[in-house]
């Protein structure tokens, strides 16, 4: 007589007190068969590297969307039955973990018994609440069945350049809750047979503007999930069922060992504290949400403790509260920005895959900017909270690299600008999307060499701008120019990466608005600070100018501007007329623009790395060589002087001595203006926010200042104490308890 087949909820459950029990995937303490066999152990994981990663590479040509075919902004993975990732393609690493609670997410939700789980079927979500991101990134999931048992997940992630939100793209800037994100995928079942669902292929069609993207591209993300599943079917029968089973076990088994080991070995155990405060500036925007209309600094506080077996454990107690707007946080989200982290600066040549994520924790406040826990609460943009935390997060690992002695392994992060496209299209047909050109953004200095220009942001390993002319072809607007800004990188031994622009004019279209905004808004280059001495990059900016006469400037055969500090001249001396125009560091959404008017962004460069008077001349020759620094930016950051250079920093370091305060000094004046809190509005407010929800900023402020009271009372912001989803599980806190301070 045969037992009776344990459910995907009880295998889960099994998995999860296995861990809880012995602190090993599965309850392994021993790997039987990579012990036995090293060298097939290696074949076997090999295999399944390969075909996902071949598989990734083919579907970027069924694919519709620039996202996918020009900035490789997807990924596909492998699963365990239980939902734990096996192995992952390259592509964005965000997702390692978020595919997987998704998964999850069905199976305690029960869909084994309704929708049900079978054969042929599909699942897609782009929901926070069931693991997701924000509300681009679209997740495919579909179940790999032997014969009646479900052995494997395969599933594929996509970032839609349009979502269908009020403003255009997928990534709302100025939407106060979920209800103006677009639409929302909310795990669902939506397709049998290995086809998607006609009703669902409509909801697509009269969802979304720019609907061909989506649909494309979910095609393109299932072709993949079905290639992996048949290439599947071959190893499982090369290799044999039982092997296979039991390999995949051992290779999430294996990357938790070998993270700890790794950490172990980079890093000194201890706890690192950081705060980030992006500031966000709205109320000077026409025709917002009155709920939106507000300037605010949502601070998030960071402790970062290695302990001495090699994990890391983030706690976030102490950060603001959630608020009405798009910048929210979720577990889905954050454990999307700590995978990032940890596959580009700890697990890079490791097992991609939940080994690692076991070896980690992150205690995240319900409540919080981090963990918003509103039912509503939006989220599309929470991208603008994640980089500067997890930039960060990277300073603080690299802090403590630092202090092991791998110096090489440290990496600095870079801010991130983004330009969002609504209205009509070249062709006539309504548009909206986002210029993803960003993805090409320099990336930080390292501690043994400078930032690479163009190189990558935090969230995208791949760092590719796409081409101009795919960008011309997708929306109404045509490049005036794209070029290095000379003096726009984080200063340094080692400098960031260079700060680069892109100036646009609208084309055959007189419907278009755009939003044109920075991470942090206009301070956000200041919260990716540098590392040792090392500056943060130079701030964000951007333009609009509507109603302008450049049509008749081209008539006339006369210059046109190719960057936006040409454009600014021009507009200021008169020689390009408009009827409104802006050109500054804050988040703007443009009036309507229509045939010859402009718009640009200039994105961020990286941040430094050491002390500036410490660069070798050679690099900044190099430098102003390539037109990347001017003679006065270079003698102003590095004391740069031709042959008198040695002279020149010699100076400048006698005046830094006379110039400095000593500590004592500094903390005594300072403790004066900390007991009274003299600080502007939106700094109390903040530390107001901070407060209603933890004690536990104010108990270091308390102690660091040495002062009996906290200054910062309730500045009347309403109790925002909505209720979460009920009814369905979700995941929360990361499905993890608060660590432990004595660990």
């Amino acid at each position: 007589m045969t037992s009776e087949k344990p459910t995907l909820l009880e295998q889960l459950n099994c998995c999860e007190e296995l861990f809880e029990e012995t602190g090993h995937y599965q309850g392994l303490t021993e790997l039987p068969n990579l012990e036995a066999d090293p060298l097939q152990f290696e074949s076997f994981h090999s295999r399944l590297l390969s075909t996902i990663i071949s598989t990734r590479e083919t579907m970027k040509y069924i694919a519709s969307s620039p996202a996918v075919r020009d900035f490789e902004e997807f990924v596909i993975g492998l699963y365990t039955p239980e939902g734990d990732a096996i192995a992952l393609s390259s592509g964005i690493m965000v997702h390692v973990h978020t595919l997987s609670e998704f998964i999850k997410f069905m199976i305690k939700n029960g869909y084994e018994d309704n929708p049900r789980i079978r054969p042929g079927d599909i699942f897609e979500n782009n929901e926070v609440w069931a693991g997701g991101v924000h509300t681009p990134d679209v997740m495919t999931v579909i179940p790999v069945f032997h014969g009646d048992e479900l052995i494997a997940w395969v599933g594929a992630v996509t970032h839609e350049l349009e979502a269908g939100t009020y403003e255009g793209p997928g990534m709302s800037v100025l939407t106060p809750d979920r209800y103006g994100e677009g639409l929302h995928i909310s795990a669902e079942k939506v397709g049998e047979d290995d086809h998607f669902r006609h009703d669902y292929m409509l909801r697509l069609r009269m969802g979304l503007r720019n609907a061909n993207w989506w649909i494309l591209d979910d095609k393109a993300k299932l072709s993949g999930c079905l290639m992996v599943r048949e290439a599947l079917t071959e190893i499982v029968e090369q290799f044999g069922l039982d092997y296979y089973k039991q390999s995949t076990k051992e290779l999430i088994e294996e990357g938790r060992r070998e993270f700890l080991k790794r950490v172990r070995t980079t890093m000194v155990p201890g706890t690192y504290r950081g705060l980030t405060m992006p500031v966000h500036k709205r109320s000077h925007v026409p025709f917002v949400h009155p709920l939106a209309k507000n300037d605010f600094i949502d601070l998030v506080r960071q402790e970062m403790t290695v302990t001495g077996e090699g994990r890391i454990e983030l706690d976030y107690e102490g950060s603001t509260g959630w608020s009405f707007h798009p910048f929210n946080c979720a577990p889905g989200p954050m454990n999307g920005g700590f995978w990032i982290t940890l596959t580009q600066l700890l697990n890079y040549d490791g097992r991609v895959n939940d080994g690692a994520y076991l070896a980690v924790k992150q205690y995240l406040p319900e409540g919080s900017i981090v963990n918003a826990n509103y039912q509503g609460v939006a989220t599309s943009l929470a991208w603008w909270t994640l980089i500067p935390i997890f930039a960060n997060v990277w300073r603080l690992m690299g802090i403590s690299m630092y202090a092991r002695g791998f110096t090489e392994e440290i990496l600095m992060s870079t801010p991130t600008c983004m330009v969002g496209v609504t209205g009509f299209d070249q062709f006539g047909g309504p548009t909206g999307y986002n210029n993803f050109e960003m993805a090409g953004e320099s990336f930080g200095a390292r501690g043994v060499a400078d930032g690479m220009d163009c190189g990558s942001p935090i969230w995208n390993s791949e760092g590719i701008q796409g081409d101009a002319e795919v960008w011309e072809l997708t929306g109404p607007n045509v490049y005036l120019g794209r070029s290095f800004v000379p003096d726009h990188q984080g200063y340094g031994r080692f400098r960031g990466g260079s700060g680069w622009q892109s100036l646009w004019m609208v084309r055959n279209s007189d419907v278009v608005n755009v939003t044109l905004s920075g991470s942090g808004c206009m301070n956000g280059g200041v919260f990716h600070k540098g590392l040792f001495g090392g500056y943060p990059p130079a701030g964000w900016k951007c333009l609009w100018a509507t109603g302008t006469n450049v049509a008749d400037l081209i008539a006339r055969g006369e210059k046109l501007p190719s960057s936006i500090e040409e454009a600014e001249r021009m507009l200021l001396d008169g020689t390009i007329t408009a009827e409104d125009w802006y050109c500054g560091p804050d988040n703007q959404w443009s009036p309507n623009l229509r045939e010859g008017d402009l718009f640009g962004v200039l994105y961020y460069g990286g941040a430094g790395y050491g002390d500036p008077l410490d660069r070798e001349t050679s690099a900044i020759e190099k430098d102003l060589a390539n037109g990347l620094m001017t003679t006065e930016g270079a003698r102003t950051a590095y004391a740069f002087a031709g042959t008198d250079t040695d002279a020149e920093r010699d100076r400048r370091r006698q005046a830094r001595l006379a110039e400095s305060v000593p500590a004592a000094e500094w903390w005594e004046a300072e403790r004066v203006r900390a007991a009274a809190g003299e600080v502007s509005d939106m700094v109390h407010h903040t530390f107001a926010r901070s407060a209603k929800l933890s004690d536990v900023l104010v108990t270091q402020y308390k102690a660091f200042w040495q002062l009996d009271e906290f200054p910062y009372t309730e500045t009347g912001e309403p109790n925002f104490s909505a209720p979460a989803p009920v009814g369905f599980y979700y995941p929360t806190s990361s499905s993890r308890p608060r660590p432990d301070a004595a660990s």
